[in-house]
């Protein structure tokens, strides 16, 4: 029976986000949403990718943030809140092409999050302007945390020699039975 492998950028993104989760409860801080969803997006393979990954990210959130702010400000100052359902789509266009035309485009998913969820709550009890720094502020420490995690959490390197010795073992157990790869079968997903 083949169990399936859970690998170091799974382990490292379940516990950034562990960690998130903590973190908030510790702070007593309401909600670790936006923090978690940014440590699972920023996690990589690398440090390097993950530090890539998490500038972008801020970039983008700030983006989101900025432009859910002033739609907020809009539509408290001008009443707009039944042409809202309008306005967030035309707001999602607009925001993929500045983060395009900034050369960002891995900066559009989490813009476009923050911006969502700036929209789409409707928990601005402390004002606007300070709920908007606060969702920048927890994406930005979901973003910090998987960074740390991917830097400095490794596996042993007497686990990780365990670990390919037992993989090596179950790899020769399949490779036996691999069909031909110009079969057409499906079951094949290798």
């Amino acid at each position: 029976m083949n169990f399936p492998r859970i690998g170091m950028r799974n382990i490292k993104t379940s516990t950034s986000v562990f960690l998130c989760l903590l973190l908030f409860e510790l702070l007593n801080r309401e909600n670790a949403l936006m923090a978690c969803i940014a440590a699972v997006i920023c996690m990589q393979n690398t440090i390097v990718d993950s530090f890539r990954k998490g500038t972008e990210r801020i970039i983008g959130t700030i983006i989101g943030g900025i432009a859910g702010a002033f739609v907020l400000f809009l539509i408290s100052t001008f009443g707009y809140e039944n042409i809202l359902i309008f306005i967030i789509p035309i707001g999602v266009i607009i925001l993929i092409e500045i983060c395009v035309s900034l050369g960002l485009k891995n900066s559009v998913v989490i813009c476009c999050v923050v911006y969502l969820v700036l929209l789409t709550s409707a928990n601005h009890v402390e004002g606007y302007i300070l709920y908007t720094i606060n969702r920048i502020l927890d994406t930005s420490v979901g973003i910090v945390i998987a960074l740390l995690i991917n830097k400095y959490m490794n596996i042993p390197d007497s686990i990780k020699y365990k670990l390919k010795l037992s993989r090596k073992s179950d790899e020769d157990d399949v490779t036996k039975g691999v069909p031909d790869e110009n079969n057409d079968d499906e079951t094949n997903y290798s």
